[in-house]
């Protein structure tokens, strides 16, 4: 995961990133800055340089015992929603808050959520370990109850084919 320098994620006047949507350019040119940088992927900062998400996920970090997630310029998505929900169930202190790269680089867990992907873990952030290189026991607890939340009636929705 790279943090993009020269790309900034589009402002919510322009296009309100809590309405899912076809508009990926500042996605896109973020995605092959990251690619230039030797990233498999990008998140985006806004214009004021605050941390937002990436091409179609959410980011979580784990700073000093506090899991942080941005407040705006971020669809907020239901799997974002679920782990906030799962983090105060297990008494994890959560902030959802606008943060910078500071606070990113100084992350012991990263972890990325999406509906497709779930709960995936971030091993390193520019080109250096986040923690010790390795999903953290935060990520697991919460990838273990999200994944057996799917088991219970108010987190999932039967679909008739």
């Amino acid at each position: 995961l790279a943090i993009a320098n020269k790309s900034i994620r589009i402002d919510p006047r322009s296009v309100d990133p809590k309405v899912k949507n076809f508009h990926w350019a500042d996605m896109t040119k973020g995605l092959f800055e990251a690619y230039e940088q030797g990233a498999t992927t990008v998140i985006l900062p806004n214009a004021d340089g605050f941390i937002t998400e990436g091409p179609g996920f959410n980011i979580f970090a784990l700073v000093n015992g506090m899991l942080w997630t941005p407040e705006s310029g971020v669809l907020e998505g239901i799997t974002r929603k679920t782990v906030i929900e799962l983090a105060e169930n297990e008494e994890i202190p959560t902030k959802v808050t606008m943060f910078g790269r500071k606070v990113l680089k100084q992350a012991e867990e990263i972890f990325i959520t999406s509906t497709a992907g779930g709960i995936m873990p971030v091993s390193t952030l520019d080109d250096s370990p986040v923690g010790n290189g390795i999903p953290g026991p935060v990520f697991h607890l919460i990838h273990q109850k999200y994944w057996k939340a799917h088991e219970k009636n108010e987190y999932t929705e039967s679909v008739l084919y």
